[in-house]
């Protein structure tokens, strides 16, 4: 039947141009899941026959991305391989070898993406195939916008500026983000974060609930510069094999905006190890925050102007990019807070900022226009501005980890309006600290659990061993009967492999919750024949008997514990972690804010009117 309607779909389409939808054929479709042989048959009608929508294609990369629907009616993203157009000068074996690096660089974009399909925060990848002859893409079509299209819908003011709270959450959701990254694997690198690159997701809550909540459904996308992080042996070895960087360092580039200098030059030291580090992210989601603040990236004056006076370097002086940010520290951002600001208007578009400021504000008798309110706002949003700022040092060893950047984002979202009050009364403020991060401290947690651990298994197996040792044993096999003293080498093979084999296949695992998974059925497994062979035994003395039982159930239970800790510090903390400040409807925020500093009637008439309606 599904074919049958297939077939119609296409002949229909095919005589009705006005349909606008072209007929994709996916051939060779690899599932990016391991499927049953129960379930590939419908998987493969699912996405082998898919309908295009040409009028929604964009470049990505070195493809091209379309939303498509299937026969069932479900909406796709296709991202298809664009090939490049053949040189004049070019013969065929230097054309072929093009296409090659191509189709290489796409299927190394398609592996990264597939390790972080599923994760929150990822669109969903289905498969690999191709389209006429061309690799492609199936997966997750994502309903949103990008931050570069919404900025202005956000904007507060006619400079493109957000308000410098919404900012700093939108910050502290796309940090969340790179902390998730480092959690598959030795951890990924996406090496293109702009504005461009983020979605927010609309499809489960609307933007302007997102507004009111306070919280954002953010999705990265764009893969065709990502890389999987390698381990240390492996960076530093030298099988003389090209890195993947170098070959492919032409296809997959960082947008020049955002990019830290190292993505931006190919004629420095150590190459490979720069470009396969977090920081290169945190200072690229630390520039789009910049540019969401300031309405401008960091070097987007100097970048894209002849030449400017003032504070920044003339672009004429300067010989790329690179030297660009390497040379001059960036502008500190000026956000919608300066001096100068219609601050009455900018709160009427600020409901949770108004709120934060506007009972504080009352008491002292402040107008909607102070001076006096607006640096009590500026103060608070330099904190925002430093964080940023510590993002964008030239040098990846200065930069924050992601996950202390997202720690000190929810510091000054949590305590923006104490902040806000603070600031009016001229009392200090609540920091926003980047100490150490969640990350190392999961890791320095992780290195003493795993040495306690090790040292009470070693003691709890020679401990055993030793009491075990010389105890006269009658072993009963069946048939088969063995009578003897046990050696302490015995007793001590016989509770120590468990351990190790256990520890040993989590390790192996691809990333944490299958190396959960596997260690401790790998444990199981091993403790099993032990206690099986304990059962056959008859020892002369009850006390070695309940001494060996009680040390395999301590070697298991340790082995487990060091296996579920492995578990869950390698988890994001969950979303209920931040305390969030009570959130008003922007509705509900521009009534208090109107009201609070003595709006006019009319503005007060026409909220209330809204609200009643």
């Amino acid at each position: 039947m599904t074919n049958d309607l297939a077939s119609t779909a296409a002949q229909s389409l095919n005589r009705d141009p006005m349909v606008g939808l072209r007929l994709a054929r996916v051939d060779g479709f690899e599932p990016a899941v391991a499927l049953g042989t129960d379930e590939l048959p419908v998987y493969l009608r699912r996405f082998t026959m898919l309908f295009a929508d040409d009028a929604t294609m964009r470049r990505g990369g070195i493809g091209r991305v379309t939303r498509a629907v299937n026969v069932q009616g479900d909406a796709v993203a296709l991202k298809q391989l664009i090939l490049p157009t053949r040189d004049e000068f070019d013969d065929d074996v230097a054309h072929e070898a093009l296409v090659t690096k191509f189709k290489a660089a796409f299927r190394e974009e398609y592996e990264c993406h597939r390790a972080l399909s599923g994760l929150k925060g990822f669109p969903r990848l289905y498969g690999w195939g191709e389209v006429d002859g061309v690799p492609a893409i199936v997966m997750e079509w994502v309903e949103g916008e990008t931050l570069a299209r919404l900025r202005s819908r956000l904007a507060v003011d006619d400079a493109g500026r957000l308000s410098p709270l919404v900012a700093a959450r939108l910050g502290r959701d796309l940090f969340d983000l790179l902390c998730r990254m480092g959690l598959v694997g030795e951890g990924f690198v996406h090496r293109d974060i702009s504005p461009a690159n983020i979605m927010v997701r609309t499809a489960r809550l609307p933007l302007d609930r997102q507004l009111a909540e306070g919280t954002f459904d953010l999705c990265l996308i764009d893969f065709g510069s990502s890389l999987a992080l390698e381990p240390a042996s492996a960076v530093a070895g030298t099988d003389g094999k090209a890195s993947f960087t170098e070959r492919y360092a032409t296809l997959r580039r960082a947008t020049v905006a955002y990019a830290p200098p190292e993505m931006l030059t190919d004629d420095i030291p150590d190459l490979r190890m720069l470009r396969m580090s977090p920081a290169i992210d945190v200072y690229a989601a630390a520039s789009t925050v910049y540019e969401l603040i300031a309405g401008v990236a960091p070097y987007e004056v100097a970048l894209g102007a002849s030449g400017t006076s003032g504070s920044r370097k003339k672009t004429r002086d300067i010989a790329s990019p690179y030297r660009l940010k390497m040379d001059t520290l960036p502008d500190y951002p000026v956000g919608a807070h300066a001096p100068g600001c219609n601050l009455t208007q900018l709160l009427r578009r600020e409901p949770d900022v108004a709120l934060a400021a506007a009972e504080q504000a009352q008491q002292l008798g402040l107008d909607p226009n102070s001076e006096d309110l607006r640096d009590a706002l500026a103060f608070v949003d330099a904190q925002l501005f430093d964080v940023v700022m510590a993002c964008l040092s030239c040098h990846q060893e200065d930069r924050p980890e992601p996950a202390a950047v997202e720690a000190a984002l929810s510091a000054f979202c949590d305590h923006y309006a104490q902040n806000a009050a603070r600031s009016l009364r001229a009392e200090p403020l609540m920091p926003c600290p980047m100490e150490v991060s969640g990350h190392t401290a999961r890791r320095a947690v992780m290195a003493g659990a795993t040495a306690v651990c090790g040292v009470l298994w070693a003691v709890v197996v020679v401990s055993a061993a030793l009491l075990a040792s010389g105890a006269h044993v009658t072993l009963v096999v069946g048939p088969l009967i063995w009578s003897g003293k046990l050696p302490a080498m015995i007793a001590a093979l016989a509770l120590a492999p468990p351990g190790m084999v256990g520890v040993a296949a989590g390790a192996l695992a691809r990333d944490r919750r299958a190396g959960f998974l596997q260690g401790v059925l790998a444990l199981s497994a091993c403790e099993v024949p032990a206690l099986a062979a304990l059962a056959c035994a008859v020892f002369s003395q009850h006390a070695v008997a309940g001494g060996l039982v009680a040390a395999i159930i301590a070697t298991y239970a340790l082995t487990w514990f060091l296996l579920a800790m492995g578990f869950a510090f390698e988890l994001p903390v969950a979303s209920a972690r931040r305390a969030k400040i009570p959130m008003a409807t922007p509705l509900a925020g521009g009534d208090a804010a109107a009201r609070a500093f003595g709006g006019p009637a009319e503005v007060l008439d026409t909220i209330s009117a809204t609200k009643e309606g």
